[in-house]
């Protein structure tokens, strides 16, 4: 396989495209590397449209492990994460820690009425 020879079984109607066909691999080959690193074992196909597509990566016991980078995560954000294992289930301030020596349950004062907020200055709701 080369740029003017393609391989042994390729499709008769698209070997008129083929150095097109061999620039996608070197593209594909240059990403796989990239991202996987040298020596990865991987398999193309070719669509009947004459496109170029990665059908599987396979790792083998002495290449390193799978980078963490490269492995998807469980859930799509950090909020559905949330919601999935209980940490949107309760409010942030309900993990506030009081201060020591402040009264947690303390009474109400009774506030001067001059110092109570008036409520007649504060706009509407909008609904």
């Amino acid at each position: 396989m080369s740029l003017l020879h393609p391989p042994a079984g390729f499709p008769a109607h698209l070997v008129f495209f083929w150095p097109l066909i061999w620039c996608q691999v070197l593209l594909l080959r240059a990403a796989v590397r990239a991202a996987y690193g040298s020596g990865v074992q991987y398999h193309w196909s070719v669509s009947p449209n004459g496109r170029v597509f990665l059908t599987s990566i396979d790792w083998m016991p002495s290449q390193k492990t799978e980078r963490r980078a490269l492995t998807p995560s469980p859930y799509f954000n950090d909020r559905l994460a949330a919601a999935c294992d209980g940490r949107a289930a309760a409010p942030d301030y309900a993990s506030l820690q009081v201060p020591a020596g402040v009264p947690v349950l303390a009474a109400p004062m009774r506030q001067p009425m001059s110092a109570r907020p008036r409520t007649q200055d504060l706009p509407l709701p909008e609904t």
